[in-house]
């Protein structure tokens, strides 16, 4: 299922900000490039998968002593902050430091999705026997299952 949701603005225009729709954590990497997804506008709306993570880096602070901030946000019925770093003053091994928890955050997500192309996979058997026993069918388990 989509939704559609605002991309979240830069926190200082003035400087770096990017943001992606995270779909993998590639952990041979060590900058920025570690983070593999579709890019997106910040400040636009765009349509995307409930269940999907947004990845956001800005450089907050003043000019001279700007700071990397990195949030991921979780796309539910509205977005929702799932995880929020931030480094000390010009930092630029910011990705060193996020990339193995925002990685785990991402691959515990991923096993939780239900097969894809089944749209039945997110049912438990108990609501697939209660609907098949509904429609009339009888419903046995083979013998030694469960």
């Amino acid at each position: 299922m989509k939704k559609i949701v605002m991309v979240p603005e830069p926190l200082d225009e003035r400087k770096k900000s990017w943001r992606k729709l995270l779909t993998q954590v590639d952990k041979t990497q060590t900058n920025g490039y570690a983070f593999v997804g579709e890019w997106l506008r910040a400040g636009e709306r765009a349509e995307l998968e409930v269940g999907s993570f947004i990845l956001c880096y800005d450089e907050a602070g003043s000019m001279k002593n700007w700071y990397p901030v990195v949030r991921m946000f979780k796309v539910e019925n509205d977005l929702e902050e799932v995880y929020c770093w931030e480094g000390n003053a010009r930092e630029r091994s910011w990705a060193l430091a996020v990339r193995d928890e925002i990685a785990a955050i991402l691959a515990e997500a991923q096993e939780q999705k239900p097969e894809e192309g089944c749209p039945l996979a997110g049912f438990s058997d108990e609501e697939l026997i209660a609907e098949l026993k509904r429609r009339g069918y009888t419903v046995a388990r083979p013998a030694g299952s469960r």
